[in-house]
């Protein structure tokens, strides 16, 4: 967890320096495995990969107008759901890049797509949606938008929209005392 917030420290000291970012762009970042990232078979390990994107996240935002959107506002962006899809290891000691993709956005969610990408292979995908919240009540994303100067919805593709579909239902139905929260 250490690393965790070093890392987002850095991200917000280093926005400083860094040249700025639209909230709609492509972000790549080179990481490299490091030993507490693996498990006992020396591979990157499942639960590192949603840090590597909330690194990612961190940066854009820092580096566009969304950060000074939401500083201003006293507003908390916050990830609603994440889904990963993993094809092949990441070995340790090696370098692996992160590209994030935003992939569009609607009143409410913004949808991120993050390949994880070593020696020109796709090792794995993540897609995330996310929001913006003040005092649990979400923030019209549509309105924070046209302030940083994007006044044009950029719908998402429908195969993302389709797999975060059921996210509300399968919590619903898994609340404490129904049928599937006793199981």
């Amino acid at each position: 967890m250490i690393h965790y917030w070093i890392t987002i420290l850095k991200v917000l000291v280093l926005r400083n320096f860094q040249s700025a970012v639209g909230p709609g762009e492509v972000l790549k970042r080179r990481f490299k495995v490091r030993l507490l990232d693996c498990d006992g078979l020396r591979v990157m390990t499942a639960w590192k990969y949603p840090a590597y994107m909330d690194f990612m996240r961190w940066e854009l935002i820092a580096r566009s107008k969304l950060y000074q959107a939401i500083i201003k506002r006293g507003l908390a962006p916050t990830l609603g759901s994440q889904k990963i899809i993993y094809r092949k290891p990441l070995k340790l000691w090696t370098k692996f890049d992160v590209v994030l993709t935003t992939a569009g956005w609607d009143d409410k969610w913004i949808y991120h797509i993050h390949n994880f990408e070593q020696g020109g292979e796709l090792k794995a995908i993540g897609i995330t949606r996310a929001l913006i919240w003040k005092r649990d009540v979400p923030s019209i994303l549509s309105e924070i938008m046209q302030e940083v100067g994007v006044s044009k919805k950029k719908e998402p593709p429908l195969w993302i929209l389709e797999m975060f579909e059921k996210d509300k239902e399968i919590i619903s139905e898994n609340q404490p005392g129904s049928i599937w929260g006793s199981i």
